[in-house]
């Protein structure tokens, strides 16, 4: 018996994009000169992970069809990306140029906004991916500033 993630990854895999994991991201990314990545999370809990199965590709057909590849995470692919880019709204769709961060559409958007963020990311500069927020914390058990 299939499950909702089966299904989701089956319906991925039907489209004709790649699928990724955390360790093969890197290269495909930087042999790739305009990358998305579709993060996904459990479509029970997160319905609308199945619309970006439907969005993406038609979001695709407003551009020329070699202006971006997609490949798609399964569930432990996508924590493992979304921590290591401090994504944390899902469904996601994370944007490389070359292996260098663009930036990322989150959560579902109207139309004319989703196909003007693709838009965007084609022009937008690389950067450095957000902070995750790492804790800071003391050796010693003293609170304040010494």
């Amino acid at each position: 018996m299939s499950t909702p993630q089966d299904n989701l990854l089956a319906r991925l895999a039907a489209t004709g994009y790649t699928q990724t994991d955390a360790a093969g991201l890197d290269s495909l990314a930087a042999s790739t000169p305009q990358l998305i990545v579709m993060l996904n999370a459990d479509p029970v809990k997160y319905p609308e992970v199945l619309d970006n199965v439907v969005i993406v590709p038609e979001v695709l057909r407003e551009f020329p069809a070699d202006t971006f590849r997609v490949a798609y995470a399964d569930l432990p692919a996508s924590q493992a990306i979304a921590k290591r880019y401090g994504i944390l709204k899902f469904p996601a769709l994370l944007f490389l140029r070359q292996g260098e961060y663009v930036g990322i559409i989150a959560g579902l958007q109207d139309w004319p906004d989703i196909v003007h963020a693709f838009a965007d990311k084609l022009t937008a500069p690389t950067r450095r991916p957000p902070s995750v927020g790492i804790p800071v914390t003391s050796a010693s058990n003293e609170k304040g500033c010494a």
